[in-house]
């Protein structure tokens, strides 16, 4: 299939133009047609389609970035298959990245690129504490948005901090990464940590102090590839004061610590970015409420200075706030007189309001209330009567890997999972059904030619259930619900025959092989709130 031209309908988007590419794959500017927001599509490239590596790679990309919820880190918004080949839909990002910036307009002044590498250690620590190593930190994966914000991208080289029982894609003595910020540890293939970011970091760092890289002489016969990592492996990191007079020494100084060659003398990112809320505080005082909006939100903690802080990496999920669009337009002092005067005269008009309300006169005929006996001098008056306040109802909170699909009337109704089950899923609970899995060209790939009742089986054995049909067509329109390009999905059906349904319409189907047919689970909501195959008569279970 050629590739995605202005018009095509790859899942809930609608592609615009092409933005560029890269070794992995092409991004396209699309629009999420439900939501009316710009988004971009990055599709892997039609060569990697049949390398099973780069699909996996590609594939956990999208889940590395989907967890983590952090301003300065790009947001995924969904994942599926277009064209037999994954995709991710994400965040547009209207700016420009660090690497060009420099190139077309030259180094940035201390306290512009003191800025920039606070926003990327922010983002690089929240992957961090999700449990993951970007690996490929480099002036062109941070991208410096209009308002001024930097966003760190493209982590199609992260890497878990503990892959579990996930394989491992590449291997001790495998190196990545580009060479010109590569830690010596990830340099020699030895095991790594999130060490190596703040490495790279502190390389990036130095070539926006003074537009070349840290190891780079600027002659070509020199600056081979094998040459430049050999520096990173002895040469001490050099001062971007020699390079350029009028950088800030402290932030000079701070970059070269970043690169010191043992992972343990460098500082962790507690102390990282303190260090650099200090020196942006220092160089560029308009820019201390950023700083202060960002100190409250995430206070930090610095570890003693003989040791360093490598606390067991959890996961973590971060809330997206407005803070950082806040710190990027706050004055730098207080409320005008306006906005003063303003807040006074409401608060009058409310006082104001009270008092009358407090000494109202009742309407209508007065009655005189009702003959009491006197109560004996100094009795206490009884209580006033306390009506309780209406109970807040808890929040739902869809589990991991499901949508919240709510009624027509905004009603919560039931879960659904954002994808179809995997072969590598089906094979971990019926692992004789899943070696009969067809079409499937890795162990991501969506599950297919399963029988209805071996579907209905895979979902009671994880105590959920399958669509039904209204249920599924609810589903399809909540986004993040990813459906695969031209396969069709088991549901439950009132009917003998069992149903099968895609977007657009849907067919009666026998239960007996089609190689087209994938199915997802569903769950109903907890406790009375659940209205969900239960309510309709059908199997829950």
């Amino acid at each position: 299939m050629p590739a995605p031209t202005p018009g095509t309908i790859i899942g809930a988007y609608r592609i615009d133009g092409t933005i560029g590419s890269g070794s992995m794959g092409e991004v396209y500017r699309a629009v999420d047609v439900g939501l009316n927001r710009k988004v971009a599509i990055k599709l892997l490239s039609e060569k990697h389609r049949d390398n099973p590596e780069l699909r996996a790679r590609f594939v956990r990309e999208g889940r590395a970035v989907a967890a983590v919820s952090h301003p300065a880190v790009v947001q995924v918004f969904a994942t599926g298959t277009f064209d037999e080949r994954p995709y991710i839909a994400m965040e547009y990002l209207d700016g420009v990245d660090l690497g060009s910036m420099v190139e077309k307009g030259g180094p940035l002044d201390s306290a512009t690129a003191a800025l920039a590498a606070l926003d990327a250690a922010s983002g690089l620590e929240a992957a961090a504490k999700a449990g993951l190593i970007h690996r490929d930190v480099k002036p062109s994966n941070l991208v410096r948005l209009h308002d001024g914000r930097v966003k760190v991208t493209d982590f199609g080289l992260a890497k878990p901090l503990d892959p579990g029982n996930e394989p491992a894609l590449t291997a001790l003595g495998v190196v990545v990464g580009t060479p010109d910020y590569i830690a010596p540890e990830q340099a020699r293939g030895d095991a790594i940590d999130e060490r190596v970011d703040i490495y790279a970091l502190g390389g990036t760092l130095y070539f926006l102090l003074t537009g070349i890289p840290p190891f780079r002489t600027g002659k070509p016969g020199e600056d081979k590839y094998l040459k430049v990592v050999a520096r990173h492996l002895r040469n001490p990191a050099p001062d971007a004061r020699t390079a350029r007079s009028s950088v800030d020494a402290d932030l000079s100084a701070l970059t070269r610590r970043m690169m010191e060659k043992a992972p343990g003398d460098r500082p962790a990112y507690p102390a990282l970015t303190a260090a650099l809320t200090n020196i942006v505080g220092k160089l560029d005082p308009s820019a201390a409420p950023r700083v202060a909006v960002r100190d409250r939100s995430r206070p930090i903690t610095l570890p003693p200075p003989e040791t360093y802080a490598d606390d067991e990496p959890s996961q973590s999920s971060i809330a997206p706030s407005d803070s950082i669009l806040a710190e990027a337009g706050a004055p730098s002092r207080g409320l005008p007189l306006w906005a003063w005067l303003l807040t006074a005269l409401c608060v009058g008009i409310f006082l104001a309001g009270v008092v009358l309300y407090a000494t109202r006169k009742p309407v209508g005929p007065a009655t005189p209330p009702p003959a009491s006996r006197p109560e004996p001098p100094g009795t206490p008056a009884p209580p006033a009567a306390v009506i309780p306040a209406p109970a807040k109802p808890a929040p739902i909170t869809a589990p991991a890997g499901m949508l919240l699909v709510r009624k027509p009337d905004g009603t919560p109704w039931f879960f659904a999972a954002e994808r179809t089950v995997t072969v590598t899923q089906l094979r971990q609970a019926f692992p004789h059904l899943g070696k009969r899995a067809k079409g499937a060209s890795t162990d991501d790939s969506n599950v297919v030619d399963v029988p209805y009742t071996a579907a209905r089986s895979y979902a009671t054995a994880n105590h959920a259930r399958l669509l039904t049909e209204a249920e599924w067509d609810a589903a399809t329109s909540t986004p993040g619900f990813v459906t695969a390009v031209g396969q069709f999905e088991w549901v439950e059906s009132a009917t003998k025959l069992k149903n099968a349904r895609k977007p657009g319409g849907s067919e009666q189907r026998a239960d007996r092989g089609f190689p087209d047919v994938t199915f997802r689970l569903a769950q109903d909501l907890p406790g009375p709130a659940s209205q969900g195959s239960a309510a309709a008569g059908l199997p829950t279970k």
